[in-house]
């Protein structure tokens, strides 16, 4: 008898991580637009973009990474002096609590962390100045499922708050406020 309730309770087990693993739905994507990068003072958008991987656990929770960059923003003054600012690089990690509002329609919250690189080159100074940190991400974005794999989508999202105005040209460059203001496309498998 205690070998039957043995074997009962394996294969019951083995049903409930099959029945989870099932609803794991993991996607895949690109998310390209405008980036408002802002050093304290004179704000200015550029293009970038990220690559992004996830998993939706939950038709309510989802998890994704991305890692991406901006091209570099120049600002010319006194003849060949420029501004240089860009974001090198970012890796973010973050949590998607989501909901379908139509179908094929959801909203969803992003709540994170990113480590992300930012760079300025002074109008005063031929020399980068270079931070890397990690900062609290957060935003909000919508998808709509065009079939049941394909989905885009646009979205906001503050990669990190970083700015200084008073130590932008100083030797204390802290990094660059950074908005995203993208598009998306995603795979779902």
């Amino acid at each position: 008898m205690k070998k039957i309730a043995l074997i009962a309770a394996a294969l019951l087990s083995m049903q409930a991580t099959a029945a989870v693993a099932n609803d794991i739905k993991p996607y895949a994507g690109v998310g390209l637009g405008l980036f408002e990068l802002d050093p304290g003072q004179n704000k200015k958008a550029v293009f970038g973009g990220f690559g992004f991987a996830g998993a939706s656990f939950h038709e309510y929770f989802a998890a994704e990474f991305r890692a991406g960059l901006t091209g570099p923003h120049e600002r010319e003054e006194l003849g060949p002096l420029t501004e240089t600012f860009q974001v090198n690089w970012f890796v973010s990690a973050l949590a998607k609590p989501k909901i379908e509002v139509a179908d094929g329609l959801e909203f969803y919250g992003l709540l994170g962390a990113t480590s992300i690189s930012t760079s300025i080159t002074p109008l005063n100074s031929v020399i980068e100045r270079s931070v890397t940190k990690t900062a609290l991400t957060f935003g909000l974005g919508g998808n709509y499922f065009i079939t049941d794999n394909m989905s885009v989508g646009a979205e906001w999202v503050r990669y990190s708050s970083n700015a200084n105005a008073a130590t932008k040209n100083g030797a204390s460059f802290n990094g660059l406020d950074v908005n995203g203001f993208t598009g998306t496309f995603a795979y779902h498998f």
